[in-house]
Formats: structure tokens, sequence, C-alpha cells
């Protein structure tokens, strides 16, 4: 059944055969120079912000109202620090701690494929060193 409809949808590919003929509908052009990093958040994952523009855009949710880009800290608050203790570490949290990262997106659960590339570039990052803190 899933053969039989991405076969009608011309979007059928047999691995074996990697002289098949790929036939798109349509191409992309894309200049790599113009890609600038992003991140999501704070709130929905298609809240986009530039990563050169995180640390101010981050500083202003604080102080702004509540809102879709706010959260209406008090500036006492702003520069707190909570020490405890995480699998017998000391530990720190503050306002600018990054508790949850994730690469994802609500695309990947729908396109195996993409899935697949985002646990790659996790793995990546964890043989280059990145690590859980503390």
């Amino acid at each position: 059944m899933i053969e039989a409809y991405l076969r009608a949808n011309n979007m059928f590919v047999d691995y074996n055969e990697p002289q098949q003929e790929r036939v798109y509908p349509s191409y992309l052009q894309l200049d790599l120079a113009e890609v600038e990093p992003c991140i999501s958040g704070p709130k929905r994952p298609h809240d986009r912000v530039l990563l050169k523009e995180m640390k101010t855009d981050w500083h202003s949710y604080l102080d702004n109202k509540v809102s879709f880009k706010g959260f209406a800290v008090p500036k006492d608050a702003q520069e707190k620090v909570v020490e405890f203790s995480f699998n017998g570490q000391p530990a720190k949290l503050k306002h600018d701690s990054v508790v949850i990262a994730a690469i994802t997106s609500c695309t990947n659960t729908s396109n195996p494929s993409v899935m697949l590339g985002a646990g790659l570039v996790a793995k990546k990052a964890c043989e280059l060193g990145l690590e859980v803190k503390p």
C-alpha cells in the first residue's frame, strides 16, 4: 500500500538501483553564505531568533511584560542564582541557564530521514565534546 502510494505520487525510490533516474517537480538554489544560525523559542518552536541576536533578545524578554516575547521578571530577580546538588555535584541555575536542549521540529516526527539526521547531529556534537552540565 505504501509503495503504491509513493509510486502514484512519483516519490518512490528504489535504493537498490543507484542509477534510477530521479525526477523532481522543482529545484531550489540556496546560497549557504546567506544562511544564518538560529534557535527556536523562547516559547514556541516557530519563534525564530538569530543566534547573534539571542543575548540581546533574551534580556529584553526578561524585562518585557508577560506576552509573546516577555516574562516580566523583576530586575532584582533577573540575576538570582539557585544553587543545588545534582548527582552529588554542585550546580547552579539562573535565568539564562539552558536546562533543555533539543534538535527537533514538528516536521521531524513526520519525516524519518530528518529525524535520523537530527540524531546524527546530536551524536556528532557529543563526539566533539558536548556534554551535560554539571
